[in-house]
């Protein structure tokens, strides 16, 4: 750890700061070293400035100063540029001063000329002796500098050939370096004090070298550190010794908040890196595919204050199908848990020892780590209460900060008369240093009526009533460290801290009728159904999933409660709860004045008590609730400070009474009410109104002119049932930002004939029986959004819609009598998206070259559409093309350049192909059964792939998919498509080599019987065995394995997915023992596929070593094995089918074979850099003229000028063929 907080002041930008002579280095070993870090996300600091002057930049400066690490490549040149020598000064100064590591690299230089200034560094300290002749303390403190700096250890370079070996040391160094830097040398706001030695425990325990899958369980008390221990080391390791990982926090909280599927969704999202798994409605159950996906990813994971064992039968049950290696870190309070998963080992994390104790109560006492001289022994006393808990002590020193020595006397002197010493009550010592005693109600308003996180926005509309010390107190108490503040406005009170507001609450009185706050499920109920409340109580909150049996409340429950300003009864799923509350004689007029917050789902009666009058109201929630109207008679009420109404559900409900003393209604939500029948009647100079919400009102039956009571967002989607929607946009106030309508489809006039407000953003129409849309449409020139999906009756589009300069997003999907497209007169600079998929578009106009920043085009299953504008190849930014099941396309135009995904499934008469551009890595055109050939085909250059191979199109997976495609041309399969699959996987490689993450991509098929030459090793069968290894078979060079095979189809089960079952067995030299090593690649299966088809894929190095190919071997890490390791090696596939219910179907035998499908024949290649170097040289000459005319003599020359080289690779490869 640093020796004062100044050496932790500064923030750290950059991991690694590079120090380098430009001439010698910049655009060759620096650069390739600057690349190689990135491509691992470490953070580095490279000047790509030329050096003027004598003196380093201040953002060279700063720099050094905001780095971890700080990598000196001292080269021939460097000692002649004072700026490189100043940088070294400095950079020796951060060593000393605050520990940052320092790396010198000797690139081309020997390290005694450095370190004894000879050669060209004689030279180069000859001419700064004369230049500074009269500062000659500067040239002797550089001379200092290159010899202490040369004396550190460090790398040579001509021990490393080729090059690239030495980048790699230099990262390997690195991220072995960083995370310990990172544990040492903590933030001082991250609190980490003498974190490291129980990192280094965990560490010990976690077994990272061992080529299994373990469960480490970190188990203590509340607050003792088990979340920040788990944190520090998920940070160490994950970043640089695992594939994927994740961290879910609070497990126990969101589990009951969220439910198991949300979590596990969350989880496999994060680890797969696929969002889209977190927006499936259905419950989620992990497919087959994921589940192998997960088998080749070795992750960390990390399982926050889990206190169930269902908790991780959720969410790791069968962890062992993690790929080995991987680690799952389990935080818990309940030690029954890890005993249950029979966890690995069981770390029991104990407290902070007395030095670090002091050191971290300094810190939140003090703002440093040390005390002020007159507080050394009360900073004493003080820890001591503290026990070695850092959660006390945090908030026990945020208590005593600024507060006088006399103070801190008086406070520790009121800690002598605590009986007990532990943890709760040096909490409570905290919240009776609180001043004022609304801000003590509100601690223990939040401590024993809020179950989970929470925002201040909660906070505020619940417990504010029209009063500003919320705001207040709680930035009190996040002062105070009694709750925290976290992004997103969320705020977290620890559970020790929540133990310590329900004691003092349990401690005012014995009886639960006598005490403030309720929320213990067994006290509420015996309240409510004995009629024992009094006015003592305050605020009750419980979860109706918690009640055991139906309970029956007394018609005077809450009569003696006149003081209660909180009533939260409420349940998570209103379907789903089991028990109710039942008040079997009404509440008569029983219902406190004073509620603040109303909420009672499922609320059993018809109306509110008559006699209630909320004027205090802030919230008002009866979801689900049996309730007709608000109250039984027709006096309007006051609700001068009601924010917010929520009654969805409450399908009893028929009329909203007047709301127009409501002044600051913001939000009513209305959703579900069947029987509603007017509402906006009721809703007149609401002039906050910001949110409306009549979603499932099935029989609401007029919708007046609402221009006056909506400020900003008003949703009123599956307005079933009306009629005619006549709505006065004009006179819509500016901050308007949305409208969402869905209205009925079977209505008989749907229109909407009125002006718009010009800064409306977003306007959700999806589902209406609209028939036009108004010219005036062009007038929102802020529209962001406009969504008219499934509008079944629109017929047209006005010419303005190229008005909309904003639009973003443009959804007309399902629109089945939308035949036109309007002419674009002008150019739409904003538009990304365009859906018209289901549509009934025929055409679209030529004009469309004016949506000139068009990404996503979305034209599926338009039966009647037959070509697509000829100017399409003028949108030079679209990259997606989805024309799928469109079953009259024929011919598609010239594509764009930029276009990188076009998938062409199900289009029957699609005959050919134009020229696909070069750029374009995922191609489908599955069952186009009519498609005969591809006009031309570019094959990139892969200097060309790479330019871009940071951003996405590095991350796509490459797909060239013509499964169905019977008819498609002999001499285009054979040839260029069999070009093209070597070109890709090589190509591919290129964004392998530059550090993208993928696996297993499937990379072509195409109907055919022949596996293409450059195959080195051939089989007619399913085995390759006996290939003999050369001595260096797996060195550097080596980049992957190329599979092919051709596979018989002979019945095709509609809805079975295969897969292929790929094994390596490895002879070693040592013992002659067989190590497996297993991979998948998969493949749907569809109905009607009569011809065999030719499959290629590969599978990169990188891969292998952490995915399913090394799931059996103990001794050997990966493919990282020496050189003499492996002698002979043997390949075999075969296939295998998942059905519906996902039982796996093994086809190995002779039967199933039979019955399903055949192997005929299998190819392997081991793919070295030599073939990607002659590959791109092979493109470039192709490249110079039409791809057709190079095929026309042979159809095999692709093929055959890759194969004409294959002799240099006799000592990688052998050609074998069994017939």
């Amino acid at each position: 750890m640093a020796s004062s907080s100044s050496s932790l002041s500064l923030e750290e930008k950059y991991d690694v700061f590079l120090s380098f002579r430009g001439e010698d280095t910049r655009d060759t070993f620096t650069s390739y070293l600057y690349a190689a870090l990135s491509a691992k996300q470490i953070s580095t600091f490279m000047d790509h400035e030329l050096e003027r002057g004598d003196e380093i930049s201040p953002t060279l400066s700063k720099a050094i100063e905001e780095s971890k690490i700080s990598v000196i490549i001292f080269s021939k040149n460097y000692a002649s540029s004072t700026w490189c020598l100043d940088e070294l000064v400095q950079i020796l100064e951060c060593k000393e001063r605050r520990g940052q590591v320092v790396m010198p690299i000797f690139y081309g230089i020997d390290p005694s000329d450095v370190r004894k200034q000879k050669g060209s560094y004689k030279i180069a300290f000859s001419a700064h002796e004369k230049r500074f002749h009269d500062r000659m303390g500067m040239v002797n403190q550089w001379r200092a500098a290159l010899t202490e700096a040369s004396n550190l250890c460090g790398l040579d370079s001509k021990d490393f050939r080729p090059e690239n070996k030495l980048v790699q040391k230099i990262i390997e160094d690195i991220s072995t370096k960083l995370p310990k830097y990172l544990s040492s040398n903590m933030h001082i706001n991250g609190h980490l004090i003498g974190i490291e030695k129980k990192i280094k425990e965990i560490e010990s325990k976690l077994c990272t070298g061992i080529k299994d899958v373990r469960i480490i369980g970190i188990w203590g008390m509340g607050g003792i550190g088990k979340t920040t221990l788990a944190s520090a080391v998920f940070q160490r390791l994950s970043y640089f010794q695992f594939e994927s990982y994740c961290f879910l926090w609070n497990i126990r909280e969101e589990y009951l908040r969220c439910g198991p599927n949300y979590l596990r969704k969350k989880l496999l999202s994060e680890l797969l890196s696929d969002e889209s798994i977190l927006r499936m409605d259905t419950p989620f159950v992990a497919s087959p595919f994921i589940h192998d996906k997960l088998s080749r990813k070795k992750v960390l994971i990390v399982l926050d204050d889990v206190d169930s064992s269902t908790h991780l039968e959720a969410l790791v049950e069968g962890y062992d199908h993690f790929a080995p290696g991987s680690r799952i870190i389990v935080t818990t309070r309940n030690v029954q848990v890890l005993i249950k998963k029979e966890a690995d080992d069981i770390y029991k994390l104990e407290g902070l020892n007395k030095n670090e104790s002091l050191e971290l109560f300094s810190l939140h006492a003090f703002g440093k780590s040390f005390p002020s001289k007159d507080y050394e022994l009360l900073l004493n006393r003080a820890t001591s209460y503290a026990d070695g808990n850092p959660l006390a002590l945090k908030v026990l020193g945020s208590f005593l900060r600024s507060k006088s020595t006399d103070e801190w006397e008086s406070a520790l002197n009121k800690l002598k008369t605590t009986p007990n010493k532990d943890i709760l009550d040096v909490l409570r010592i905290s919240y009776k240093g609180l001043d004022d005693q609304e801000v003590k109600n509100l601690f223990l308003d939040i401590a024993c009526l809020i179950n989970q996180s929470f925002t201040r926005d909660d906070i505020e509309n619940m417990l504010d009533a029209g009063h500003s010390f919320v705001k207040i107190g709680l930035t009190v108490l996040i002062d105070k460290s009694l709750i925290e503040s976290h992004e997103d406005n969320k705020l977290w009170m620890h559970d020790l801290l929540r133990q310590v507001g329900r004691t003092i609450v349990l401690d005012e009185h014995r009886e639960p009728s006598n005490r403030s706050r309720l929320w213990d499920v067994r006290d509420v109920c015996h309240v409510l159904e004995r009629n024992t409340g009094t006015a003592a109580v305050e605020g009750i909150s419980f979860n109706m999933a918690e009640i055991s049996k139906d309970v029956k409340l007394c018609h005077a429950a809450f009569s003696e409660m006149y003081n209660l300003r909180i009533l939260k009864i409420y349940c998570d799923n209103i379907d789903e709860n089991k028990f109710k509350l039942y008040i079997p004689q009404g509440l008569g007029s029983y219902l406190s004045n004073k509620l603040t917050y109303l909420r009672w789902d499922l609320y059993p009666l018809k109306s509110l008590p008559s006699k209630f009058s909320p004027e205090n109201l802030v919230e008002l929630v009866l979801r689900g609730s049996h309730i007709q109207k608000l109250w039984n008679h027709h006096e309007v009420k006051s609700l001068p400070i009601l924010r917010r109404i929520d009654l969805s559900y409450s399908k009893f409900l028929t009329q909203i009474q007047n709301l127009s003393l409501a002044p600051n209604l913001e939000s009513i939500n209305l959703e579900g009410c069947k029987s509603l029948v007017h509402v906006l009647s009721s809703l007149q100079n609401l002039d906050k109104l910001t949110y409306l919400n009549l979603s499932g009102c099935s029989k609401l039956r007029d919708f007046e002119d609402i221009s006056k009571t909506t400020g900003g967002y008003l949703d009123v989607a599956r307005l079933g049932g009306i009629n005619n929607l006549l709505i006065n946009f004009t006179f819509l106030r500016s901050c308007i930002r949305s409208f969402m309508g869905n209205f009925c489809p079977y209505s008989t006039q749907g229109h909407i004939s009125q002006k718009f407000a010009p800064n409306l953003r977003c306007l959700l129409l999806r589902e209406t029986a609209i028939e036009t849309v108004p010219p005036s449409i062009g007038d929102l020139s802020g529209l962001v959004k406009l969504d008219l999906s499934y509008c079944t009756r629109l017929k047209s589009l006005p010419s303005s819609i190229c008005h909309l300069k904003s639009l973003e997003s443009l959804h007309m999907s399902g629109c089945k009598k939308l035949k036109t497209f309007p002419e674009i007169l002008e150019p739409m600079e904003h538009l990304r998206t365009f859906w018209l998929d289901n549509s009934g578009i025929k055409e679209l106009p030529e004009s469309i070259e004016n949506l000139v920043f068009l990404k996503e085009l979305y034209i599926q299953r338009c039966k009647d559409l037959e070509f697509l504008p000829n100017r399409l190849c003028k949108l030079r930014n679209l990259e997606k093309i989805l024309l799928n099941h469109c079953s009259k396309f024929e011919k598609l135009p010239s594509l764009p350049p930029s276009l990188l995904h076009l998938s062409l499934n199900h289009c029957e008469k699609l005959k050919s192909l134009p020229e696909l551009p070069s750029l374009c890595l995922e191609l489908y055109a599955m069952y186009c059964t009519s498609l005969e050939k591809i006009l031309k085909w570019r094959a990139p250059l892969l200097d060309n792939l790479g330019i871009d191979v940071t951003g996405r199109r590095g991350d796509t997976l490459q797909t060239f998919d013509f499964y169905g495609c019977e008819n498609l041309d002999q001499n285009t399969c054979n040839t260029m498509l069999a070009n093209l699959a070597v070109i890709q996987i090589l190509s591919r490689l290129k964004f392998v080599t530059a550090g993208t993450d993928n696996i297993n991509v499937l990379v072509l098929r195409h109907p055919g019987d022949e596996i293409p030459k450059w195959f080195s090793y051939q089989t007619c069968g399913t085995s390759i065995n006996n290939i003999m290894l050369p001595p260096y078979w797996n060195n550097d060079d080596l980049l992957a394995l190329a599979f092919c095979i051709v596979l018989r189809r002979n019945i095709i089960d509609h809805g079975i997915d295969f897969y292929i079952h790929c094994e390596l067995n490895l002879k070693t030299i040592d013992d002659g023992r067989l190590y497996k090593y297993h991979d998948y690649s998969w493949w749907i299966s569809e109905n009607n596929v009569r011809s065999d088809h030719v499959l290629i894929w590969y599978v990169e190095k990188r891969s292998l070593q952490y995915s399913e190919w090394n799931k059996f071997s103990k001794e050997m890490d990966g493919l990282n094995w020496p050189s003499t390791c492996s002698t002979e090696a043997s390949f075999h596939v075969r296939p295998f089918f998942i059905d519906s219910s996902e039982q796996a179907l093994d086809i190995g035998s002779d039967q199933a074979r039979h019955e399903y499908a055949e192997i005929k024949k299998f190819g392997v290649r081991f793919v070295y850099k030599q073939d990607m170097e002659r590959c791109d040289a092979e493109t470039e000459r192709k490249n110079k003229r039409h791809f057709n005319e190079c095929c026309e003599s042979s159809g095999s020359e692709a093929v055959d000028s890759l194969e004409e080289e294959d002799d240099d690779h006799e000592s990688h490869s052998k050609k074998l063929k069994v017939i």
